[in-house]
């Protein structure tokens, strides 16, 4: 007997707190609606004008958009931006140090405000890197600007030379002729 009141009791317990639940969820909804009178051929067309000079303004703001992403992509730009520079050499007859001491030697190297970082798990601070190789057996070192970012390169070139200590310096005018360039400056003459 005392079960059943129990259950009673829990039941009636459960009922009222579903039902003081589904009272609570209710909550008076309010529609508006607003009629209004067709529109005259004049205002259609109105609308229609109005709409279509809107696309014509969201397409140009695109455009332009689109314009200055490009713009930013442009290797000059990266190049002119560029403050920090990682070099590496994929060479055993040309060592970093080498194009490192010629670069800083330069007296745009500090007009301009450049860097040089050094290390491979520095290399994620670089603007630019800078690769230098000699293929086998030629006297030709080869040099690659690259945005360290996006990976676009930049400039690239070649020099002739018997070994690192005469390509060094070689190298590091041509890199500083390409920034030159990039920046839109004149060549200084001496």
């Amino acid at each position: 007997m005392n079960t059943k009141r129990l259950t009673m009791q829990i039941i009636l317990v459960a009922v009222s707190s579903i039902l003081s639940v589904a009272a609570s969820a209710q909550t008076p909804q309010e529609i508006n609606v607003t009629i209004r009178p067709s529109q005259t051929v004049e205002e259609r067309v109105a609308d229609e004008v109005k709409a279509q000079e809107l696309k014509k303004a969201a397409e140009q703001k695109a455009a332009a958009e689109e314009a200055a992403r490009i713009a930013e992509l442009n290797p000059k730009n990266l190049l002119r931006r560029a403050h920090i520079i990682y070099i590496n050499s994929d060479s055993d007859f040309f060592e970093v140090v080498q194009l490192q001491n010629a670069l800083r030697k330069r007296e745009e190297f500090d007009l301009w405000q450049l860097a040089i970082v050094d290390g491979w798990e520095k290399r994620n601070v670089a603007d630019i890197m800078i690769e230098i190789d000699r293929p086998l057996f030629t006297y030709i070192f080869t040099y690659q600007i690259t945005n360290r970012a996006n990976g676009i390169v930049l400039a690239t070139g070649k020099i002739t030379a018997f070994d690192g200590n005469i390509a060094a310096p070689k190298i590091a005018e041509r890199i500083i002729e390409d920034l030159r360039i990039a920046r839109g400056e004149a060549k200084t003459k001496r």
